[in-house]
């Protein structure tokens, strides 16, 4: 199929909510990237991931500085991505043409807090994970999936048992859970977790939890019917599992046995059986468990990785998980065993400046 043609059959697909085939047929898929953009790199990038070999191509790319994160309305229409700039930080509002996977116009929003580093779409409204501000920016969208203002900023105080890395707020992640009732948020500067309720009137704080100390805790991903999550610990290096409703600790594995204080993202794969983790700094790769039926963990794989895998995704048919290797300025390719979790290097790869975020219409 023609290039053109096929990205607008999967973006057709996507956008209409249609189920992906999951059969032994390959399958494609649209990606949006984010990057810094302390080197050349250009911002914001839509890249065509082809199921059949396992390559990658640019397709489209739009200026903004140091889109870290991203995220897509569900409606394909807009991408929005936070600008992690310091005191200069921002939320970017992208049109965006699913028909074609390509960028419109943008529009930029100030935040309150500084270096936002995560942002998600909770409800009506969009959600930004503020690092150095330890806050959590709410912005309200229009009917149009426009940013109409922002609602509020919630700022947070305490420290942890890091006078270095935690002497103050962190705010990490805002993860909706899969039904947009409740949204977890991580505090990497205090050890806490804030439960959040997602409403009619948008999210409300209601519940905090407090972790080990010297945790840090970066990331979330919530087990399909919510019950469970799992927070990786970018100080200690661990994975926490947690009983979402009582908000209490089942179980602890370590993701880096070499302890250097650089883990980094978490992914369950699509079917719930295994849960991916990254490491940082040395030693960089993925770190993959079993999953049981209780959603405890057994340590499975190690794979080794490019430099500083940041961020990874596991393609919708769970066949692939893609690695953004920032400091390889590079996408990498994974394939995976279905059955067993277990991953293998297919020697293929985008470059890509500094890449941070991959993630596609969900």
């Amino acid at each position: 199929m023609h290039k053109n043609r096929l990205i607008r059959a999967l973006a057709a697909g996507a956008v209409a909510g249609a189920a992906v085939s999951c059969g032994t047929a390959p399958t494609d898929y649209i990606l949006v990237c984010g990057t810094y953009t302390d080197t050349d790199s250009h911002g914001i990038y839509s890249v065509l991931f082809s199921g059949s070999d396992g390559s990658l191509s640019i397709i489209d790319s739009v200026h903004a500085v140091n889109p870290s994160y991203v995220a897509i309305a569900p409606d394909g229409r807009h991408v929005y991505a936070v600008g992690e700039s310091g005191g200069n930080s921002c939320v970017y509002t992208v049109d965006y043409d699913a028909a074609t996977a390509r960028f419109g116009n943008v529009e930029r929003t100030d935040t309150v807090g500084a270096d936002p580093c995560f942002i998600a779409i909770a409800g009506k409204q969009i959600v930004t994970a503020d690092y150095s501000g330890g806050s959590v920016s709410v912005f309200d969208l229009n009917a149009n999936g426009k940013i109409a203002g922002r609602s509020r900023c919630d700022l947070f105080t305490g420290c942890g048992a890091d006078s270095v890395r935690q002497a103050s707020p962190h705010i990490h992640c805002t993860m909706p859970s899969p039904d947009g009732r409740i949204m977890l948020v991580s505090d990497l500067g205090t050890d806490r977790l804030y439960r959040y309720a997602i409403g009619a009137e948008g999210a409300t704080l209601t519940d905090t939890m407090q972790l080990a100390p010297g945790f840090g805790p970066r990331h979330i991903a919530f087990a399909a019917d919510g019950k469970m999550c799992y927070v990786i610990g970018e100080l200690s290096g661990d994975v926490a599992v947690i009983d979402v409703d009582s908000l209490t600790v089942k179980q602890t594995v370590t993701c880096d046995t070499l302890h250097v204080r650089g883990s980094g993202d978490i992914h369950l794969s699509h079917d719930g059986r295994f849960l991916y983790a990254s490491n940082r700094l040395e030693g960089d790769g993925i770190r993959v468990f079993a999953v049981d039926t209780h959603g405890l963990l057994t340590d499975v794989q190690y794979q080794p990785t490019g430099k500083h895998p940041r961020n990874f995704f596991i393609t919708p048919c769970d066949r692939y998980l893609l690695v953004a290797a920032r400091d390889d300025n590079s996408i990498t390719v994974y394939s995976r065993d279905v059955a067993t979790g277990r991953l293998t290097a297919t020697g293929k790869s985008l470059h890509l400046p500094h890449p941070v975020c991959i993630t596609t219409i969900r």
